[in-house]
């Protein structure tokens, strides 16, 4: 990102600069003022330079293409392999944390607030005669226009209170200023519409829920 500021920098100071050499032909234009003129154009450039390498420390590049189509296509294939309960599929490197509660009743309720509802839970059933609930939450790289953004995202609470898993989720807000330095020969046939999936979220969150057979999971926003 700096680069491509120095290098925009570059090619329009001698683009002025030549236009303020054509300029002094002009009589009221002197080489003394085309002088101040670049300086004060330089100055200003390098300002720009310093205030980006040293000021804005929340600096994030944009994902590539390539990038972001690998990242769906893993995100699609989770998602069937979970419908088809292959729970292989969540991958150790993607878990952020697990819980373990102990269930005294065989109904278990979850109960959401209106933040975690899209957060999904899966079930996996075992066959065990202990009555130890363990909850794991798995999150995928998260990216959102272009920009990896799971530092940005907490992770949900989960409480246990009378047989009940609570599910726990604060809004997340995440403001950010965008610069994009490109050079792009459009094609009309390849045109880039505004409604690119690759410009919407990208990645999973997933609650995995392993459960003794003996009890009953009531999930009403359930989506598997």
């Amino acid at each position: 990102m700096i680069g491509g500021v120095m290098f925009l920098v570059l090619i329009i100071g001698i683009v002025m600069i030549f236009t303020s050499l054509l300029i002094t032909k002009i009589r009221i234009w002197k080489p003394k003022r085309t002088f101040w003129f670049a300086a004060v154009y330089f100055s200003c450039g390098i300002m720009a330079f310093i205030y980006l390498l040293f000021v804005s420390g929340n600096v994030e590049k944009i994902a590539s293409d390539k990038v972001l189509k690998e990242q769906m296509e893993e995100t699609e294939q989770l998602e069937k392999d979970l419908k088809n309960r292959r729970f292989e599929s969540l991958k150790e490197e993607h878990l952020k944390f697990t819980e373990t509660f102990e269930a005294k009743e065989e109904n278990i309720e979850i109960i959401r607030n209106e933040t975690s509802y899209y957060l999904p839970v899966v079930i996996s059933w075992t066959d065990s005669a202990e009555n130890k609930i363990e909850a794991s939450y798995y999150e995928t790289p998260l990216y959102l226009n272009r920009v990896y953004i799971s530092p940005y995202v907490k992770a949900p609470k989960i409480e246990w209170d009378d047989n009940k898993l609570y599910i726990i989720e604060t809004e997340t807000k995440i403001t950010a200023k965008s610069m994009r330095l490109s050079m792009e020969l459009l094609n009309s046939t390849e045109y880039e519409s505004y409604n690119n999936p690759l410009n919407e979220l990208i990645g999973k969150r997933i609650l995995h829920l392993n459960v003794p057979k003996q009890f009953n999971i009531i999930d009403k926003d359930g989506w598997y």
